[in-house]
């Protein structure tokens, strides 16, 4: 058994100046993005992007989730239907509210969708899909790549009449869609919403 005296001591790195900045900035910079150019990303962009988001860190280390990239056509067409088919003569917040408007896409016309699974057995895989999401987020940012957050069609993949697109995405027996992302180039420079700095309190 090895003492901790024995252990390789693993480098903090702390970065300061402008790598330090740029982190902060890339946070404080990020948007939701719900209009994209039809340019596709590229595989050295996605595997930037995965990389970052593997190494998102989750309760004892379980991982416990699945990433599918999706960016054929046909399929992307497919989720979408199936979402418009679900949306007829209901009512809905946000972007969702304007699926009869000719050309709606729940995932704003993005050339790319990323739809997280998480493992339904998981206690922590909600919250580790959420620290996963933001991984992509932020990366997806900072190699100058529009994300949005998509969870009203999260119901929608999970309907019993809809297993067979996630098995057409190969996502395991036992494992449910927690969130997905919009992705691609940004066709639009959002302005920040308002934030509530009222609801951080420091209890001294």
């Amino acid at each position: 058994m090895l003492s901790c005296k024995q252990d390789t001591p693993v480098e903090q790195k702390v970065y300061k100046g402008t790598s330090q900045q740029a982190i902060l900035d890339n946070i404080l910079t990020r948007r939701s993005i719900r209009k994209y150019t039809d340019q596709q990303v590229t595989q050295a962009q996605i595997d930037t992007i995965m990389k970052c988001a593997i190494f998102a860190p989750s309760a004892l280390n379980k991982q416990p989730w699945e990433v599918r990239v999706v960016q054929n056509k046909q399929i992307l067409k497919e989720i979408n239907d199936r979402f418009l088919n679900f949306a007829q003569g209901k009512e809905f917040q946000g972007s969702a509210a304007h699926y009869r408007e000719p050309g709606f896409s729940i995932f704003h016309n993005s050339p790319t969708l990323i739809v997280i699974a998480r493992d339904k057995n998981s206690g922590t895989s909600s919250l580790d899909s959420g620290i996963i999401l933001q991984n992509i987020l932020l990366s997806s940012h900072a190699i100058g790549l529009g994300t949005c957050p998509i969870g009203s069609l999260v119901p929608i993949l999970n309907l019993p009449e809809n297993q067979d697109i996630l098995k057409l995405l190969n996502i395991p027996e036992g494992y449910e869609v927690s969130i997905n992302i919009s992705l691609g180039y940004a066709a639009e420079t959002p302005t920040a919403p308002k934030r509530i700095p009222e609801r951080v309190k420091i209890i001294h």
